[in-house]
C-alpha cells in the first residue's frame, strides 16, 4: 500500500510540475504579445522565437525591431500583468 501512495504523490508532484511550466509559458507568451502590439511588431514571429527558442530569443526578435530595452519593457509588463489579473509570481 505504501508503493501505491508514493507513487500517487510523485505522479501529482509531476503533474503539478507540468501545470506550473504551462502557466508560465502562457504567462510569457501574453506579456510579449502585448509588448509586441505596444511596439507595432508582428505578434506570430515573437511567439514563434518563445516556442522554439525561449524568451531570450523572442525578446531578441523585438529588440531588433524596436531597439534595446525590451527586457525592461517586459517586466514592465508583466508586473502589469500581473497586477490587473491578481497573478503573484515567482
Amino acid at each position: 500500500m505504501g508503493c501505491y501512495m508514493r507513487d500517487a504523490f510523485v505522479k501529482y508532484e509531476e503533474c503539478q510540475s507540468a501545470w506550473l511550466s504551462e502557466l508560465e509559458f502562457a504567462e510569457k507568451a501574453h506579456v510579449l504579445k502585448m509588448l509586441a502590439v505596444e511596439l507595432g511588431h508582428d505578434t506570430e514571429a515573437v511567439i514563434a522565437a518563445l516556442a522554439e527558442r525561449g524568451l531570450d530569443a523572442a525578446l531578441g526578435v523585438l529588440a531588433r525591431a524596436a531597439g534595446a530595452g525590451q527586457v525592461e519593457a517586459y517586466l514592465r509588463h508583466r508586473a502589469e500583468w500581473r497586477a490587473e489579473s491578481g497573478h503573484s509570481g515567482t
